[in-house]
């Protein structure tokens, strides 16, 4: 049901096959260290989040029209404990969280037997790591989650072996917290992503080429149990060799496609898995047409129920969105027809010059303004759709035909 409380963007909504910056505020000003001279700012400084193989989080409960809530590092980008949030009924960017320790607390977080983490401030905060496609979004209304929701990340990627455990932050409270109980099952290749499936309030994950996944059970009380259950049917493996597999739940039609390409390749594959048993089942490879998306790996995809297709987005400044149609939600076993629509007024140019900058889970379709959402970070600033010049572009693109 679309929301009752109107967007503030709603006047700046582009029409079909049109762009428009939308944010009302810049993101810089929200930098906890402006000087860019702290401890955690590193190279990357706050642009860590979006250029640092990090993804995002879709938070529909967040507000009336949702949010989209970043968070990520290392690799020596940065360590800033941070969360972002762009708010799309305000059209606002937020800090949410505590603040940065004044010393280094990397190597004691690491070192921590109990968690990957570190208690500052009455949260248990982790350092900033690569996100790739993982994180997730728990509801309001379900345990441990407050009336914005949870963010969630499920995989942590620190050293191996490392014990690391599923946090979670309040988005109202900025609390950081262990969502687990147990640390789950980690490989050595995490280069992949979670399964959302809102129908039952369950998230997945695995490493490339498990046999085993992870779950929590959203519905559990609050910190949850990691169920470990074998991928079905046996001998089937997760992510099945893809490099930075973006999963995406389709709720109309229980199923889940995961595209990727593999490592260092730009042929676009795929694979399928059916949820109407309650747990992810692999139905296999995905027939798709020969198509190479110019960026490679690490790609944005989601999936716009007004027009029954997916859209694959390589950032880096492309102006071309790569549009994956089904014959019929039958995904395992329908035909599939690409083609291409034209991103008009990308600006993301200079501040995305690969190394980690590609789109990841931050390409989302946003329904309630039939739009996709698109935010390169605070180094890229532009002029936005009410006249003002700010930094933190968000950029919305519609699709024709919604």
């Amino acid at each position: 049901m679309p929301p009752s409380v109107p967007s503030a963007l709603q006047a700046y909504v582009p029409a079909p096959g049109g762009t428009a910056n939308v944010n009302l505020n810049s993101l810089s000003p929200l930098n906890p260290c402006p000087d860019n001279l702290c401890w955690y700012s590193q190279s990357s400084k706050q642009q860590a989040a979006w250029r640092n193989w990090t993804g995002a989080a879709w938070a529909p409960g967040f507000s009336p029209h949702g949010a989209l809530v970043f968070w990520g590092g290392g690799h020596g980008g940065g360590e800033d404990v941070s969360l972002y949030a762009f708010d799309f009924t305000t059209g606002h960017w937020s800090r949410i969280g505590p603040s940065n320790p004044d010393t280094n607390y990397t190597d004691i977080a690491e070192a921590n037997a109990e968690g990957y983490d570190y208690l500052h401030e009455g949260s248990y905060i982790v350092p900033a790591l690569h996100t790739y496609n993982y994180p997730a979004y728990v509801p309001p209304g379900l345990p441990g989650s407050g009336p914005q929701g949870q963010w969630l990340l499920p995989q942590l990627v620190g050293a191996a072996n490392s014990g690391a455990k599923p946090h979670a932050v309040d988005l109202q409270t900025g609390v950081w917290t262990r969502a687990s109980t147990g640390a789950g099952v980690s490989g050595q290749s995490p280069y992949t992503g979670s399964i959302e499936d809102t129908r039952r309030n369950r998230v997945w994950w695995a490493t490339i080429g498990d046999s085993q996944l992870n779950m929590l059970d959203l519905n559990e009380n609050h910190p949850r149990t990691i169920q470990t259950l074998q991928m079905l049917p046996a001998g089937s493996l997760y992510g099945h060799g893809g490099y930075y597999a973006r999963p995406v739940y389709v709720a109309e039609t229980d199923m889940v496609v995961s595209l990727f390409c593999y490592y260092n390749q730009t042929l676009v594959r795929g694979e399928t898995y059916d949820m109407t048993s309650g747990r992810p089942v692999s139905m296999g490879r995905l027939t798709l047409p020969t198509f190479d998306v110019p960026t490679g790996p690490g790609f944005g995809m989601d999936w716009c129920p007004h027009t029954q297709a997916f859209y694959l987005y390589g950032g880096l400044g492309s102006e071309r969105v790569f549009k994956l149609t089904p014959s019929s939600l039958e995904f395992h076993q329908c035909e599939w027809t690409w083609s291409e629509e034209r991103f008009e007024g990308a600006i993301f140019h200079a501040a995305s010059s690969g190394g980690g900058a590609q789109p990841f889970s931050r390409w989302r379709y946003i329904p309630w303004l039939r739009c996709f959402a698109w935010t390169d970070g605070p180094n890229v600033s532009g002029m936005v759709a009410d006249g003002v010049h700010r930094d933190g572009i968000v950029q919305l693109w519609r699709p024709l035909g919604t």
